[in-house]
């Protein structure tokens, strides 16, 4: 199992000075990255925009790594059903690529339904429930790996520091080719503030394949965040 682990420096700012909700909100980061003694940086860009009943998020992110590179994007949208205000409705999709895992342009597509198990005043627990499906090669390649996807996430806040807690499962529901690549995706985060804009984050996150000819990824992110306005 390889063992990623990022030392960062995150610069958090939030680029709209407004609060209301129904507004766009943008955030920056900016550090250092640690991969298996290697050095790089990496940056990260967001989009939100959150309402009562709809969820919009666009996440850009990218390190290098002397002669290697990663790159991630992903947009989230999902509705509550008005009639049914605990159940809403979800899509995800993602391209992401890495040459220190030899892997190409992959794009990755799941869409499905959510439950709000708890919502409560400091926090929220959700599940979900689809179908997912990607091409590990996508500009040279047309097969399609298929899954059914679950996940629980749940969000806390107390008085001394913020939590997310998150376990998604992917299993294989189409032919086994080459890799059998059913996995689960672990991530643990918390966010420990020391004065008014500063935070001190603590992120741990896993990608465990089943499939023992597989090589699972361990990452665990240390960083300094600062919290801001920006007004254009």
């Amino acid at each position: 199992m390889k063992k990623y682990l990022f030392l960062s420096l995150f610069i958090f700012l939030p680029l709209s000075g407004q609060t209301d909700t129904t507004a766009w909100k943008q955030y920056l980061r900016l550090g250092i990255v640690n991969v298996d003694s290697t050095n790089g940086g990496f940056g990260y860009f967001r989009l939100n925009r959150t309402t009562s009943n709809t969820f919009r998020d666009l996440r850009f992110f990218a390190y290098g790594l002397e002669n290697n590179s990663f790159i991630y994007l992903r947009y989230k949208s999902s509705d509550k059903y008005l009639s049914k205000p605990k159940f809403y409705r979800y899509t995800i999709t993602s391209f992401r690529k890495n040459t220190r895992a030899n892997v190409n342009l992959q794009y990755h597509f799941n869409q499905g339904f959510g439950y709000f198990i708890k919502d409560y005043n400091n926090g929220l627990i959700n599940m979900e429930l689809g179908h997912a499906f990607d091409t590990s090669d996508y500009l040279n390649a047309t097969r399609k790996t298929s899954y059914l996807r679950t996940g629980v996430f749940w969000d806390h806040d107390t008085n001394y520091f913020s939590s997310k807690l998150e376990f998604e499962h992917f299993s294989q529901i189409s032919e086994v080719i080459e890799n059998r690549l059913s996995r689960n995706i672990y991530l643990l985060e918390l966010i420990f503030p020391l004065k008014s804009g500063v935070f001190i984050n603590i992120n741990y996150e896993k990608e465990d394949y089943i499939g023992k000819n597989q090589t699972d990824a361990a990452s665990i992110i240390l960083a300094v965040q600062w919290k801001g306005n920006f007004k254009i």
